[in-house]
């Protein structure tokens, strides 16, 4: 009964998936329009941050959690777990459609809140400080979605949707961090952190400057931490994968002190240029390069296909640091056509490491019917 129940749902993942990929598309080209790139124009100029946020990684993390809340649920409530990655996935059409705006709000909320309810599930069956802090982060973004229908201005609520991701990589950072065992005293540190980072989230709704400056101290604790603790210092002296992922992890540790240092040097930040080089050290520098190191991972997970190893995937990482130095630079100066050209390979950088991963995919395929009993390429063995 389980297994009919679970081949029933096998096929979920693809369409969740291909919608975020045509919301990816739509966020990216709105952060081009933002940036005036010349001969790109969007609709949705103000979506752009909610939608890389909420609609294309919030989905992808809900994704996530329902596919490994599928192997644990009775088959009865397995389809439950799905609920959040496709309101997720709908919330952010609407919202990319700019078709009833409350609407999508009120969706995400939703969405938002059965993440928290897989979260609650995951911590009954995994009690543990990972699992809390993954925990923590999703109710991060319930609050943050709630606050934004109430009408709080995205500069407010962005702290919060910025700490679900931050709360959520952390969580699964220290997960993994057990083979470089932890201490007690060790892992008190990080929990120290991650409050005083959840006190200046909360203040960031009543001190603008005072929660800002508190949670750049916190994010350059929390990169300190992690360059120092995570099991990456000792993968990146391997060879292939696993040396690429540790690449992008201890890379994407760096821009999460420099985001830290940014909101500790400005406080305050409502737009202008400090405010975008301050949310794109955190949300491409640091969460793009956690994707790009867990991707490999994650996908042969979500679709039961294996990836082949290539060091091709170095150009898109190479491509991403680069272009985001040249975009904060340019914000610095400021000289426009350096933050169009670093913004435009932003983006490119991130469709260039999508299409190496779909041609891996099946160029993995091919080697698996090929030879079905080498399983060498496999990503599994990265953890």
């Amino acid at each position: 009964m389980m297994q009919k129940g679970g081949n029933q749902l096998k096929w979920l993942p693809v369409p969740i998936a291909l919608s975020v990929l045509c919301l990816l598309l739509v966020a990216l080209w709105a952060g081009l329009a933002r940036l005036g790139v010349p001969g790109v124009q969007s609709s949705q100029l103000m979506a752009h941050g909610p939608l890389m946020v909420l609609a294309v990684l919030g989905t992808l993390i809900c994704l996530e959690r329902a596919v490994a809340l599928n192997g644990v649920l009775r088959s009865r409530w397995r389809g439950l777990a799905f609920l959040a990655p496709l309101l997720s996935a709908f919330g952010g059409v609407l919202l990319a459609t700019g078709w009833q705006d409350a609407s999508a709000r009120v969706i995400l909320l939703l969405a938002s809140l059965g993440l928290v309810a897989m979260f609650t599930v995951i911590l009954r069956h995994h009690p543990s400080t990972d699992a809390g802090i993954m925990t923590l982060g999703s109710i991060t973004l319930l609050v943050g979605n709630g606050l934004w229908l109430m009408g709080k201005p995205v500069f407010e609520v962005v702290h919060w949707w910025a700490a679900f991701l931050v709360l959520t990589i952390v969580g699964e950072r220290l997960e993994l961090s057990r083979v470089r065992q932890i201490t007690p005293r060790q892992r008190g540190y990080l929990i120290v952190i991650i409050v005083s980072y959840l006190v200046s989230v909360v203040l960031t709704t009543v001190d603008l400057g005072t929660g800002t400056r508190l949670g750049g101290l916190s994010f350059l604790l929390l990169a300190w931490w992690l360059f120092r603790h995570d099991v990456a210092r000792v993968t990146v002296r391997h060879r292939d994968l696993p040396q690429f992922a540790a690449a992008c992890l201890l890379s994407g540790y760096i821009w999460l002190g420099i985001g830290g240092m940014i909101a500790l040097w400005q406080g305050a930040l409502y737009a202008g240029l400090f405010y975008e080089s301050f949310l794109h050290a955190l949300l491409v520098g640091f969460v793009f390069s956690m994707i790009f190191g867990h991707a490999p991972i994650i996908i042969p997970a979500l679709t039961g296909h294996s990836m082949q190893f290539s060091a091709l995937l170095y150009l898109p990482l190479l491509l991403l640091h680069s272009s985001l130095i040249l975009r904060i630079a340019s914000n610095i100066t400021p000289w426009l056509p350096g933050r169009q050209w670093g913004g435009t390979f932003n983006a490119v950088a991130i469709l260039l490491y999508l299409a190496l991963t779909l041609f891996l995919i099946v160029l993995g395929r091919m080697n698996w019917r090929a030879k079905p009993s080498d399983k060498l390429g496999v990503f599994q063995s990265s953890k």
